[in-house]
């Protein structure tokens, strides 16, 4: 079999053809990987934005619980606050009692009582004014932010034209520092 210029050019263009067959299939092959490429990364995209969404919902409920915690401990510093601020809360009494024209006769705190969390410090309160004012600051005493805790309550009164005398002892408390180290290691 003799090669002749026609079959020659008859072989050159079955190869050209066959080459440009190979290579369309080629880049339609590449363009199908791309394809699939692009749409993995379109569904990882849409998957990491939708746990970002998720995480950004969980992250907002976390920050809302976080400022309910900060409010309950802000109303808790304000119950039993660090140190006992005697001098505010006898500023706070005095001010109730001349509201309700009592007569306070004597203010004794007495030692610190210190127990595993808190320390308790009793104050001994005598004033003097009618029944219902005397009623009203107990009343205000115990609706007041302040943990308070009375005891030892003795009311009397001497003539009934004479006003009451009421001697009673209140508890106001403190944190002791325990409590406070404990609470900065809590995550």
């Amino acid at each position: 079999m003799t090669l002749n210029i026609k079959n020659i050019d008859r072989l050159c263009l079955v190869l050209v053809v066959v080459i440009c067959v190979f290579c369309v299939a080629w880049f339609v092959n590449q363009g199908i990987r791309q394809k699939q490429q692009i749409q993995l990364d379109n569904d990882l995209i849409t998957r990491k934005l939708h746990e970002l969404d998720l995480a950004k919902i969980r992250s907002q409920g976390l920050r809302t619980k976080l400022s309910m915690v900060a409010e309950d401990l802000k109303v808790l510093n304000e119950k039993i606050p660090q140190t006992a601020e005697i001098g505010l809360f006898l500023k706070h009494v005095d001010t109730l009692m001349t509201s309700l024209n009592l007569v306070m006769i004597n203010v004794q705190p007495f030692p610190a009582v210190s127990e595993k969390l808190y320390t308790r410090i009793p104050i001994q309160l005598t004033f003097k004014g009618t029944f219902m004012d005397s009623y009203r600051l107990l009343w205000k005493l115990e609706a007041m932010n302040r943990l308070l805790v009375m005891e030892k309550i003795n009311i009397s009164q001497s003539g009934i034209d004479e006003p009451c005398r009421v001697d009673l002892t209140a508890n106001i408390f403190q944190r002791n520092e325990s409590v406070m180290q404990t609470a900065r290691k809590l995550p």
